[in-house]
C-alpha cells in the first residue's frame, strides 16, 4: 500500500506543509528538512526482519561476526558512561540476538530486551540466558515500572513511527533516566557527498534519515533534551566489509566478491579494524528538568519501580 507524502504530518515537526522529492525516492519535509521514505508501508515489519535479514539479507553473517559486533557494543558502553553511570536497569529496544545485553549485564543490576524477530529473541533467551521478549514495544504495557536507560542501536531508522517509540520511553524512564541511540546522519559530510548513493539509503528497511538537527528537534518535541551527539566507530572484519558490499551486487558487488575469493574467507574473518566514516550518530538524551517535577504516575519523569523489578520479571 503506497502512502502520499502530502497526506502525512511530519513525524519530527508535525508540519502539514508537505514534502519535496530528494535522492530520487525519498521525501524532505518543507518545514524542518526531515527526510523519510513514503513508499510501501510496514504493515508487517516481521516479514522484513526475519532470520534471513541477519544472514544474507541486511547482514552477511550476523552471528558469525559476533566477536566484532561485541567489540563495537563495548564501545557503545564506554560512550554511554560519559553521560550516565552504567548501573541500574536497562532496556534495549531492537535487541536482536542479545549481544549488547550480554555485554551490558556485567555493568547493570538488570537488563532486558524486546524485539519483533522470533529467532533472534529465542537465541538470546535460550543460548545467552537473557530476559528478552518477542513482541512490539509500543504494544507492551509496562505498568508503573521504570528503567534508568533505554537503548536503540541502529533501530529508529527502521521504525514506522519512531516518535511513538520515543514518546513511550518518556513514560518508562526514571527522572534521571536517559535514551541512547545510534542512527545514520544524513547531514554528515559523507552523506552529503554520496547523496543518493550513501550507504545508509536503502528503503524499505531504512525508512527515516535523521540529521543532528532533526533528531534533536524530535527529542525536544517529545520532552527530552539532547545532551550529546557524537560520531561512533564500529569494528569490522575484512569479511564483513567485502561481504556487505557483495550484497549490493553491481560492479562493486562483483569486485568485492572477487576480492573475497582471492583473500579467502577465513583470513578475511580474522583481519579486523575500526571504521568511523563520521556518518553514524551516537545520541544521548534525557528528560527535560521540568519533567522531574511531575507527579508519581505514568507521566514522563515519574519514579516507579526500577532495578530488579517486575519490568524484567514479567518478560
Amino acid at each position: 500500500m503506497n502512502r502520499s507524502p502530502n497526506d502525512e504530518v511530519c513525524k519530527v515537526c508535525e508540519s502539514t506543509e508537505g514534502y519535496d522529492r530528494v535522492f530520487e525516492r525519498l521525501d524532505k519535509c518543507r518545514s524542518c528538512g526531515f527526510i523519510t521514505f513514503h513508499g510501501s508501508s510496514q504493515d508487517a515489519p516481521s516479514s522484513l526482519y526475519d532470520e534471513d535479514y541477519f544472514a544474507g539479507g541486511e547482514y552477511p553473517d550476523y552471528l558469525g561476526q559476533q566477536d566484532a559486533l561485541r567489540r563495537s557494543m563495548r564501545r557503545h558502553l564506554k560512550q554511554m558512561a560519559r553521560y550516565h553511570p552504567n548501573r541500574g536497569s536497562l532496556l534495549e529496544v531492537g535487541s536482536a540476538y542479545g549481544l549488547f545485553l550480554d555485554e551490558a549485564k556485567g555493568h547493570f543490576e538488570s537488563v532486558a530486551g524486546i524485539d519483533i524477530c522470533e529467532g533472534p529473541t529465542a537465541y538470546a533467551r535460550e543460548r545467552l540466558g537473557l530476559n528478552v521478549e518477542c513482541r512490539e514495544f509500543e504494544e507492551r504495557d509496562f505498568g508503573s515500572n521504570r528503567v534508568d536507560i533505554v537503548c536503540f542501536w541502529d533501530t529508529v531508522e527502521h521504525l514506522a513511527a519512531p516518535e511513538v517509540y520515543l514518546k513511550k520511553c518518556a513514560t518508562l524512564l526514571n527522572k534521571d533516566g536517559m535514551v541512547f541511540l545510534t542512527t545514520g546522519d544524513i547531514g554528515s559530510l559523507n552523506a552529503r557527498f554520496r547523496r543518493a548513493r550513501w550507504r545508509q539509503i536503502h528503503p524499505p528497511s531504512h525508512l527515516h534519515y535523521f540529521s543532528r538537527v532533526t533528531i534533536t528537534r524530535l527529542f525536544n518535541r517529545l520532552g527530552f533534551e539532547v545532551v550529546g551527539i557524537e560520531t561512533t566507530s564500529y569494528y569490522h572484519t575484512l569479511f564483513n566489509v567485502l561481504a556487505s558490499i557483495r550484497l549490493r551486487e553491481g560492479l562493486g558487488g562483483w569486485l568485492a566478491s572477487t576480492a573475497l575469493r582471492m583473500i579467502r574467507e577465513n583470513p578475511a574473518r580474522r583481519l579486523g579494524f575500526w571504521i568511523n566514516l563520521g556518518d553514524i550518530m551516537f545520541v544521548a538524551a534525557r528528560l527535560k528538568n521540568s519533567a522531574s517535577d511531575q507527579s508519581n504516575t505514568s507521566e514522563p519523569g515519574s519514579e516507579g519501580t526500577s532495578g530488579n523489578s517486575s519490568l524484567l520479571a514479567e518478560f
